[in-house]
């Protein structure tokens, strides 16, 4: 039965290897890993660093020099109209002129200027409080030990991190781990799809049936393209590992969160969702004879996908809830659900090898019912869909 399974695989992986598409998109994604990874040094060069050069109109010379003291350096005192004011603006002898008004300010200038809008809000309130504790006779140490924050220490003794920082490293990461597998599996299972029915519409199937069993196509296509899944994934896990030693707080995500031990999870789940889905793409693909028919028979399955994500999406928020623990036993959600609960909570040895368990077997289920439909299905050409069925379920007998 598995006569020729080597050179379909052989074939299809090479074919897939060398095609334009593989190459461009490995190439986009790793641009796209490259952007994200250095998102914060590409954001700078659209920043101006520059300070806008100020004006204080105001009879109070100790805010100027306070503001300098606060960092904002190019900045001076000057007693000037409104009127001159908006004349030195248009000429472009200054860039900002503020007008105080006792603990107030009103800010002349041609665009929003934050930095200087913050800034000078924090000097004028400290040089109203200031006005306050004198009039007040306020002890100003009393008033600092008022103001002095109370330390918490937080200490959290679940899988996702001991502090804050490490349990937003851990969600960061499940989070982008969550996008990969989403988008790997939906792409390359829909591959699957297309490929059967490219095959079929263009008669090729025809040919390759007559010398190979449908169920040996079928497995080689799925083992061929998985290949390909795993190559391309690795090749993006290991760039964007070494990317993100340029940025401070993606190595603190890999630091808390991406070691070995999440990445063996990640291809396991992976592999076993991969399986899950391909099979019924493959089986689903035979079942029309046009791509265009492919897309639509498929939207069930890529339905399930859409729902297993979104129930990771919003059971990042609480990865204990009971319905997170129930759907990541369901096999066509456990590949995102239960990686979801092993990266962020402790879930027992015995109850990931149980989903596990579960998986493979409704793999297998999957593949040996599916090989009957797809042994029918590859060789009916029609467009009456009661008929194929009926054509299919003939053949499976």
């Amino acid at each position: 039965m598995f006569h020729n399974f080597g050179p379909l695989y052989s074939f299809t992986l090479r074919s897939k290897l060398r095609s334009k598409a593989f190459l461009i998109s490995t190439l986009l994604t790793i641009l796209f890993i490259f952007g994200f990874t250095n998102i914060d040094r590409l954001l700078a060069n659209f920043e101006d660093t520059d300070q806008a050069q100020a004006i204080l109109v105001t009879d109070n010379n100790e805010l100027t020099t306070l503001m300098q003291s606060l960092g904002y350096e190019d900045i001076e005192s000057s007693a000037i109209s409104e009127s001159e004011a908006r004349a030195g603006l248009d000429n472009g002898d200054y860039e900002i002129v503020a007008f105080i008004e006792g603990d107030s300010a009103r800010v002349l200038s041609e665009r929003p200027e934050p930095d200087f809008t913050t800034v000078l809000q924090t000097a004028l309130r400290e040089v109203r409080n200031a006005e306050l504790i004198e009039a007040s006779n306020i002890d100003p140490t009393v008033l600092a030990a008022l103001n002095e924050p109370v330390t918490v220490e937080e200490s959290y003794l679940g899988r996702g991190g001991e502090n804050s920082d490490e349990l937003f490293s851990s969600f960061a990461f499940v989070y982008v781990m969550l996008m990969l597998l989403y988008v790997s599996i939906i792409t390359y299972g829909s591959m699957i799809s297309t490929e059967v029915t490219t095959e079929k519409s263009s008669r090729v199937m025809e040919l390759i049936i007559s010398t190979t069993h449908p169920v040996t196509h079928m497995l080689a296509k799925i083992s061929a393209i998985g290949t390909l899944a795993l190559l391309q994934i690795a090749i993006f896990l290991g760039f964007g590992y070494f990317s993100a030693r340029s940025n401070e707080m993606a190595q603190s995500v890999i630091d808390n969160a991406g070691n070995v031990r999440a990445v063996v999870y990640l291809l396991t789940f992976f592999t076993l969702g991969y399986l899950l889905y391909a099979a019924m793409f493959a089986v689903l693909g035979s079942l029309v004879s046009r791509v265009e028919e492919s897309q639509q028979m498929t939207m069930p399955v890529i339905m399930l996908l859409v729902a297993g994500f979104l129930a990771a999406m919003f059971g990042l928020n609480n990865p204990e809830a009971p319905i997170v623990t129930i759907l990541s036993y369901v096999p066509f959600f456990t590949p995102m659900l239960m990686f979801l609960r092993v990266m962020l909570v402790d879930v027992p040895v015995w109850e990931v090898a149980l989903s596990i368990g579960i998986m493979i077997a409704t793999i297998g289920v999957i593949l040996w019912v599916g090989s009957k439909f797809y042994r029918g299905g590859v060789l009916f050409y029609g467009n009456n869909a009661i008929k194929q069925w009926r054509q299919i379920l003939q053949n499976r007998q």
